[in-house]
């Protein structure tokens, strides 16, 4: 069967939908209770519209983690192109994702209930690291930052925004720990030099 170009923008829309769809019961109930059944009712469809669209259970919940990495990088990755010197990404980066996990905290709550225990094994994920890495060794090699071990405060950052994510999860104010996280970050890196 060939699909026209409704079928397909109506074929998108609902895999949004549905995906949209899996990311409120996955927040709302965990993992474990997301069931493709839960999900079809929470979208008002039966489960072999679901299974119609997505192969699998699996293939759904690769797609919530999908939608969420872009929805991430839709969010800070302009910001981050503006940024005009290492020191600056680094404080966008850790600014940018506070807001994100404050303006998106269901999606939040869906991707770390899906990565809870195995978030390294994601290849997403140690992307991230990577380019964070990248950010932190181009600022040492310019003098920006002072000799650290990069892993260490890779590490250290990201532990520092789980954190965050769990601060803004429990209600907590957002620019108060944001301006601290900044505070530190930008003290624990900078040479001195500037």
């Amino acid at each position: 069967m060939t699909r026209t170009a409704d079928d397909t923008f109506i074929h998108v829309a609902r895999r949004k939908q549905l995906v949209g769809c899996a990311i409120e019961v996955i927040a709302e109930h965990g993992l474990a209770n997301a069931s493709t059944v839960r999900i079809a009712e929470r979208a008002g469809v039966s489960r072999g519209v679901l299974t119609y669209h997505f192969r699998d259970r699996a293939e759904l919940i690769e797609q919530v983690v999908q939608q969420v990495y872009a929805l991430g990088a839709e969010t800070i990755g302009p910001k981050m192109v503006l940024a005009r010197s290492p020191r600056e990404s680094l404080l966008t980066f850790i600014r940018g994702s506070v807001e994100l996990y404050a303006d998106h905290p269901r999606h939040m709550l869906a991707l770390t209930e899906i990565f809870a225990g195995n978030r390294s094994d994601d290849s997403r994920h140690q992307r991230e690291i990577s380019d964070l890495a990248r950010i932190l060794r181009a600022g040492q090699e310019l003098g920006q930052f002072r000799a650290f071990d990069v892993d260490v405060m890779c590490r250290t950052i990201r532990g520092a925004l789980d954190g965050a994510l769990s601060h803004v999860l429990d209600g907590g104010e957002v620019e108060p720990y944001t301006a601290e996280l900044l505070a530190i970050f930008d003290a624990a890196t900078t040479s001195g030099q500037e």
